[in-house]
């Protein structure tokens, strides 16, 4: 029998961006990845039983997933309309995260300029160590975070600095601004 209090559920859907999962709570998503090549890859990065990928989603995920599924398509849509239930995080957290989703559309801010705009000059690092264990990729949009000189920085969704430059290219960043000190040449993402 399934429990419908149970305080998560699970979704898994295919996107233009690959395979994207959820974990659900009862007021926001808890969790987002995507990038994924298949859907069992999906499931596995969420760490859920067969038993929980039975629970049915929450009443607020039906809007939460036609925006993922439109910005994954391209669409600029805004992601801070889906309810999140991020979790504890300091002062200095919540400054960055609040900060950084006021980055538009399109363009990025630099690990620097980001601890600048959270009150915290000095602390890049931070704000770098704060994105790599961002839960909420897109909606908190970790992507648009770039290096100085305009590095990459880091990415740790599937595919890596590949998927963030196909992240920024969608959103109509000029490769320019941040492909400069790039290893290797922009390559195209292709899900199947």
């Amino acid at each position: 029998m399934i429990d419908a209090t149970s305080p998560h559920s699970f979704a898994v859907f295919r996107t233009d961006l690959g395979w994207m999962g959820a974990r659900l709570g009862k007021s926001g998503i808890k969790s987002l990845t995507f990038g994924h090549l298949t859907e069992e890859s999906a499931w596995e990065s969420l760490e859920v039983s067969q038993r929980e990928r039975a629970f049915p989603p929450p009443a607020w995920w039906k809007d939460a997933h036609n925006l993922l599924v439109e910005y994954a398509s391209g669409e600029p849509v805004d992601l801070t309309q889906i309810p999140v239930e991020a979790g504890e995080k300091t002062a200095f957290q919540q400054r960055v995260v609040y900060q950084l989703q006021k980055v538009p559309y399109g363009q990025v801010v630099t690990y620097r300029e980001l601890a600048a705009r959270a009150g915290s000059p000095g602390a890049a690092r931070a704000v770098g160590n704060q994105m790599a264990k961002n839960c909420l990729p897109l909606i908190i949009p970790c992507h648009r975070v770039i290096g100085s000189g305009g590095k990459l920085g880091g990415f740790s969704a599937p595919q890596g600095l590949d998927m963030k430059r196909h992240l920024l290219s969608m959103e109509g960043c000029s490769p320019d601004s941040f492909a400069a000190a790039a290893d290797s040449p922009t390559s195209s993402l292709v899900f199947t």
